[in-house]
């Protein structure tokens, strides 16, 4: 009969991708300038956390800048470092468990950051576009004026959904290998 109280073997998976955040950047983008100037960009991105070094997630928006009708493109470069114009946002493994929820639900998220002087909310909600077809709204709000916003088509919106889950696997693997080489020494 086997010995059930042996410890069990280390997973190969965390093996793999011990360290993997440090040395890429995984990042989920999304473009959305418009003729009229009003755009946003949004990135989503795997950090390390400051002050225990557990990845996060990083929410970076910038408004756009310019419209070339010649090329049909818009800018958002010129933006990037204005802290008017754009805003960078740590989330919580519990907040990234909200977006899992209203992708895989069809349903609402939200959340509101208060640091310092800001007070930042967070918006992720589900809407029918004019054809009929299913969407998400999303939006960040800083001191109830200054807001950053696109919509998300379904296919962008299951690219997140994969982004939070390998941000979770990621969080839980250096979880995982922090304790066992604590437990180890």
């Amino acid at each position: 009969m086997e010995n059930t109280n042996k410890r069990p073997k280390k997973r190969a998976r965390a093996v793999e991708f011990k360290g993997l955040i440090d040395t890429i950047s995984m990042i989920v983008q999304y473009y959305k300038p418009n003729s009229k100037n009003t755009g946003c960009a949004f990135s989503f991105d795997i950090g390390a956390n400051n002050k225990n070094q557990e990845p996060c997630v990083y929410i970076r928006a910038v408004k756009q800048h310019s419209w070339n009708d010649k090329t049909r493109t818009g800018s958002f470069s010129e933006n990037a470092k204005d802290p008017d114009k754009s805003i960078s946002i740590k989330l919580n493994e519990n907040e990234i468990g909200g977006f899992i929820h209203a992708v895989e639900k069809y349903t609402e998220f939200s959340a509101f950051h208060s640091y310092e002087d800001n007070k930042t909310s967070i918006s992720f909600k589900p809407y029918q576009k004019k054809d009929g077809t299913p969407a998400f709204s999303f939006g960040v709000t800083r001191n109830s004026a200054n807001k950053f916003g696109i919509g998300v088509e379904m296919s962008e919106a299951y690219n997140l959904l994969e982004f939070c889950k390998f941000y979770l696997q990621e969080l839980y693997i250096h979880r995982l290998t922090k304790n066992n080489s604590l437990r180890d020494k």
